[in-house]
């Protein structure tokens, strides 16, 4: 007698199933070669970086250095410690690493295990083998977290530094949609830990550990060397000095104005340079540049004589360079341009512009701009305002009825702003939790710039804690989460502001590079 149609038909299905299953754990030879590949490309780099950040900590002792005993003493214990740290955490995840061979069926004297083992991964790394205890990979990233919190309490120059190292504790993107929910209810090192290890052949892990390691290795190399820096700032022999000046134009019309910059070549601030033109003494800059404007006047060829008196900081002697800017005023023949403020439009700001020289008069202009730029009737006649959407070269095309003629100016952003914090724009230091948080609204302003009061706005940014909590927030203002925690912290301990991003004056969300470092006290 024929067995039942319904069971045999189960059982088929269960079989599939198993199947199924079985072909989908068989991960290929191949993908785990280029991981084993992976894992040997780290270790090489790894090692390098090693002997790198050592060749570093020896130079603070070489001989050029000597004349920098002070800067060294201060300098090169924080770059010792940087390492001290970056060698404890690389460890941590090395033993790590020894674990996780040894759950994948290692065994003494034995050098081999199972590189495509998927559980091994996931009991150590994700659920943990005692499941009292932390699992491995969230271990991993509050060891990490802890260690950028460390490195920021070595100095507050270094903490601003910690913001922009390679060690990114952000969450992975999941991309499998069903697991999201689950993943997204588990607190932040397990949801890190899962998405990065869970059912990973064990050859892969190894690989991100690797990776992990090969973050603290750069970060290692970028602090020290930055601590290097620190020290060696000002030793520059210079041999040769010569006077550089140069005028914004050749030739200009009357009325225009000229401009001369002057500068010191190879300048330093030891040279302690002052600067004259034609007898007057003109005030140099914070950027080591002296800045001369005059009126053109009539027509005809000019000359202005630049003197510059410094002091030779390799031998110790007053010195003197000296030349000449020569340019031509002519009188203007058809229609010309000048823009009113620089050589330069800047996109999504207002750019003034003059044009001359219209057979008619100002009234018989015609002006258009190209396709990524706007002109508008500016605030008198011949004055145009110039509205850019994006960088590259505006053309305005002039016509009087006479005759027409274009004019390309190159356009580009507005330069990257800084940040501060609150009406004194503190960027860094020790502070009161009342202070950091009244009324706690991060700033971006740009500082000498042609145009005055432009705006830009911050739009996120993310707090580090002590605890080795990070919170994000949108918008300029620490929201209500921040707040509580400032207020909560105690002395001593360090609020890092960093992945701080802004809006241009065009829309566009930028990131910018600085940090912010505070201690509270």
């Amino acid at each position: 007698m024929a067995l039942p149609k319904e069971p045999r038909q189960k059982m088929i299905n269960i079989m599939y199933l198993v199947l199924t299953a079985i072909l989908a754990l068989n991960v290929s030879s191949e993908i785990l070669n280029a991981f084993q590949t992976m894992n040997d490309s780290f270790a090489k780099s790894n090692a390098a970086l090693k002997t790198r950040s050592e060749v570093i900590l020896s130079e603070f002792d070489s001989e050029q250095n000597k004349a920098f005993a002070e800067k060294v003493a201060i300098w090169k214990p924080k770059a010792q410690k940087v390492a001290e740290l970056s060698d404890q955490a690389y460890l941590f995840i090395e033993n790590i690493k020894k674990e996780l061979k040894m759950e994948s069926g290692l065994k003494a004297p034995d050098t081999t295990f199972k590189i495509d083992d998927l559980e091994a991964t996931t009991r150590l790394l994700v659920e943990g083998k005692d499941k009292t205890k932390m699992a491995k990979g969230e271990e991993i990233y509050n060891m990490l977290t802890k260690y950028k919190a460390d490195l920021a309490k070595i100095d507050p120059l270094l903490a601003l530094k910690v913001g922009g190292i390679p060690v990114d504790l952000s969450i992975p993107k999941l991309y499998n949609k069903e697991d999201e929910k689950t993943v997204k209810s588990l607190s932040v090192p397990r949801q890190w830990a899962t998405i990065y290890f869970h059912m990973t052949p064990t050859i892969a892990a190894l690989a991100l550990m690797s990776k992990f390691q090969n973050d603290i290795r750069n970060s290692q190399t970028q602090l020290i060397d930055f601590c290097y820096s620190q020290v060696n700032t000002t030793f520059i022999q210079l041999k040769n000095f010569d006077a550089i000046a140069s005028a914004n134009a050749t030739t200009v019309s009357p009325g225009e104005e000229v401009e001369i910059t002057a500068v010191l070549g190879s300048y330093n601030s030891d040279a302690k340079p002052s600067i004259s033109i034609d007898g007057a003494s003109v005030p140099m800059g914070p950027d080591g540049k002296a800045l001369y404007k005059m009126v053109a006047s009539a027509p005809g060829d000019y000359s202005k004589r630049v003197t510059i008196n410094f002091i030779n900081p390799s031998t110790g002697a007053a010195e003197t360079r000296s030349t000449d800017v020569k340019f031509k005023v002519v009188t203007p023949t058809g229609l010309s341009l000048s823009t009113d403020k620089t050589r330069v439009f800047y996109a999504g700001l207002q750019n003034p512009i003059s044009i001359s020289g219209a057979a008619g008069g100002a009234g018989a202009l015609k002006v258009s701009a190209s396709g990524n730029a706007s002109v508008s009737p500016g605030s008198g006649p011949g004055n145009y305002i110039v509205t850019v959407s994006s960088p590259g070269t505006v053309t305005i095309n002039v016509s009087d009825g006479k005759s027409s003629k274009s004019f390309n100016i190159p356009a580009k952003d507005v330069p990257t702003p800084k940040v501060g914090v609150n009406k004194d724009f503190r960027t860094y230091g020790t502070i009161t939790a009342d202070a950091l948080c009244g009324p706690g609204v991060i700033s971006a302003i740009l500082n000498d710039f042609v145009f005055e009061g432009v705006n830009f706005q911050v739009t996120s940014f993310n707090v580090q804690f002590d605890d080795g909590i990070s919170v994000s927030n949108g918008g300029p203002a620490f929201n209500g989460q921040i707040r509580s925690k400032i207020k909560a912290s105690l002395s001593g301990d360090r609020i890092l502001i960093y992945n701080i991003n802004y809006k241009t004056p065009t829309g566009q969300i930028k990131p910018l590079t600085q940090g912010l470092s505070f201690d509270i006290y």
